[in-house]
């Protein structure tokens, strides 16, 4: 009897748990995704007006209102952009926000040991297998040296963004990127002790 009780009982509790589980139907997930798109088409517009200007306005206020998806909407709408002028503002203001960088150097072509301590000594950064890993906060714009600094160093450049490339001078290292078509930062660098270009990225887009 007490076996049946509990057998009873345990049948009583999944089948609740399977209840609670499937309390959100597929119909209900499909209005809320339909919400959702809903919600954003709007923006979308905004960033598609026919008026450059505008769009580009429009970009600059969705990557700097601190909303999460609107900001990916408007950075992957701006570095992925064909025209080289909306890609450096995307970047450009999305630095201006503040974002934290993960920065990938592949060292698996220059000296490992003289690589991995620049990377950890400099940076106090990772290696691993040859790949070294910084991740750096970017801090407030400097006016009279048009670049970012990095909340590390607040008072000298850090990335400096112009027509020639996006430039990256923290300590140690000398480096130049360009903004891909796949919406990242890829160029090469010269790292103090190292007499080799390290090739670093910096991903953008998640």
């Amino acid at each position: 009897m007490r076996k049946f009780v509990s057998i009873a009982i345990t049948a009583l509790v999944l089948s609740t748990i399977g209840a609670a589980a499937q309390s959100i139907s597929a119909a209900e997930i499909a209005k809320m995704v339909d919400k959702r798109m809903n919600d954003l088409n709007p923006y979308q517009a905004l960033l598609n007006d026919r008026d450059p200007a505008r769009a580009q306005a429009a970009m600059q206020i969705m990557l700097e209102s601190g909303d999460a998806d609107l900001t990916r909407m408007a950075l992957e709408y701006g570095l992925l952009s064909p025209n080289p002028t909306v890609k450096r503002l995307a970047l450009e203001s999305w630095l201006s926000t503040g974002p934290i960088l993960s920065i990938r150097f592949d060292g698996t072509k220059v000296q490992a040991k003289n690589f991995a301590s620049r990377v950890k000594n400099f940076w106090n950064g990772n290696v691993s297998d040859g790949i070294g890993y910084w991740r750096i906060g970017v801090g407030k714009y400097l006016p009279d040296l048009k670049c970012f600094s990095n909340t590390y160093k607040t008072d000298r450049c850090f990335i400096t963004v112009n027509g020639d490339g996006v430039f990256l001078t923290p300590e140690a290292l000398n480096g130049r990127a360009v903004i891909t078509d796949t919406g990242q930062l890829e160029g090469a660098g010269a790292l103090n002790g190292i007499e080799e270009p390290v090739p670093f990225s910096i991903r953008l887009l998640d």
